[in-house]
């Protein structure tokens, strides 16, 4: 069987190779500019000029000259005359300098017959006659460039080739952008992202990678919670046995404290499986109407031990939520606002939204120590703690809040947290409206 092998293309090869093309492209386009910008095609171009010519074309015109035959002359030997005597002064072509103009030159010498000076870059041959001179200057190709055509070409060629540049780096670095989305999506726990880049070059390497190394990552997140959440079942059956038999125990305090100890396991297990359920296939919504007005003031009811003030604009304000899961969020948020309140009061406001049409806000605020800035991106991750001692007067285990996000991202809700350490934390749930 034949093994075909495996070509991988280098991205810095390819540009390497876009960059030989743009060179050769920018090349053939000078020749092309040159082209076009001939006014006209020279037969006989006088590129060095012979000074042999010179009794030729002195001849030829006459003397007195005949500017017909010189202007005939001009035009066959691609060449610029000027005849200037004391009694006529005559040129095929203006920029041609007068005699007053060459004699200033230094290489200008008044004693010769025939003179060759440089004037300005552009040679002249000058010959004495009897009254005056007979000057000839050969015409190059720069003669012939129509310069205002010129520019229009290079701006068309810079266009093009401008255009041809962008687009090839465009397609070469493309999935950059692909990259960089996935990179986010993955980052923000989504690992159902793939990563579709279909190239031989390192940027396709890279894309099959991340496609590897999320699967790897989302498969040991999935083992991990599972193992999570099968020990969270078998520990319920343990504990149910213990609440057991903590009630033959004479001691009170001793029972007390293991009725309460049981009782922090129970809702820490069924936090993690709250947690488990929402991001499983259970995690659907059952939306339904319900008033939030009336939804907070149970939830309120419901925790007796907290001082918590509710303040309403609305005597009843209907919203499309799971009514179910929308409590545990709520729950959650009040609860946590209570623990790090350090016994203030925790106000609570139903209230419609002034940032944005047709939403309602709840807004739940404590006066506790408040949030580091940079702890405040980190309070939605799972087992995250604030409070790094574990300090048992503030019971929890990191995942209440972790709920609450997952809970109104299902809803599509947003939730934002404004907090100044030593000033208290206050929570904004935006809920759209019917």
């Amino acid at each position: 069987m034949q093994i075909r092998k495996k070509i991988n293309y280098s991205i810095f090869l390819k540009l390497i190779i876009l960059i030989l093309i743009f060179i050769v492209l920018v090349n053939l386009s000078i020749g092309f500019l040159v082209t076009f910008s001939l006014d006209r095609n020279p037969s006989s171009l006088i590129n060095k000029y012979p000074r042999v010519l010179n009794d030729y074309v002195i001849n030829d015109i006459g003397n007195p000259p005949d500017t017909v035959k010189a202007r005939t002359l001009s035009k066959d030997l691609t060449l610029n005359i000027r005849y200037e005597t004391s009694q006529l002064n005559w040129t095929n072509d203006a920029d041609v300098p007068s005699i007053k103009d060459l004699s200033s030159d230094p290489d200008f010498k008044t004693d010769e017959q025939k003179i060759f000076i440089r004037y300005r870059g552009r040679p002249y041959f000058i010959n004495k006659v009897s009254d005056g001179y007979i000057i000839f200057s050969p015409i190059f190709p720069r003669d012939y460039i129509n310069f205002e055509k010129a520019i229009f070409a290079i701006i068309i060629i810079v266009s093009i080739l401008g255009s041809l540049l962008y687009f090839s780096l465009r397609w070469i670095f493309g999935p950059i952008k692909k990259l960089s989305l996935a990179v986010v999506q993955i980052s923000e726990g989504n690992f159902d992202t793939v990563i579709d880049v279909k190239r031989k070059d390192e940027l396709g390497n890279l894309a099959r990678s991340m496609n590897e190394m999320k699967t790897n990552i989302s498969n040991m997140i999935k083992s991990k919670e599972s193992l999570l959440v099968d020990v969270s079942h078998e520990l319920r059956s343990p504990l149910t046995r213990i609440k057991l038999a903590n009630e033959f125990v004479e001691d009170d305090k001793i029972r007390s404290k293991i009725r309460n100890d049981v009782l922090e396991m129970e809702a820490m297990i069924t936090e993690l499986l709250e947690t488990y359920r929402l991001e499983s296939i259970h995690g659907i919504l059952n939306l339904e109407k319900t008033d939030a007005v009336e939804l907070v003031k149970t939830v309120i009811s419901k925790l007796p031990q907290a001082k918590i003030n509710l303040n309403t604009d609305f005597a009843k304000k209907e919203v499309n939520v799971d009514k179910e899961k929308f409590t545990i969020a709520l729950r959650n948020i009040l609860d946590n606002a209570a623990k790090y309140s350090a016994g203030k009061p925790v106000d609570v406001s139903i209230i419609e939204n002034t940032a944005g049409r047709n939403e309602t806000c709840i807004s739940i605020r404590d006066y506790g120590k408040g949030i580091e800035q940079t702890e405040i991106k980190n309070i939605f991750e799972p087992f995250y703690r604030i409070d790094k001692s574990r300090d048992k007067k503030v019971s929890g285990y990191g995942l209440g809040l972790s709920i609450v996000k997952k809970i109104l991202d299902l809803h599509n809700f947003t939730i934002d947290i404004n907090s100044k350490p030593g000033s208290g934390t206050e929570f904004k749930i935006i809920l759209k409206n019917n």
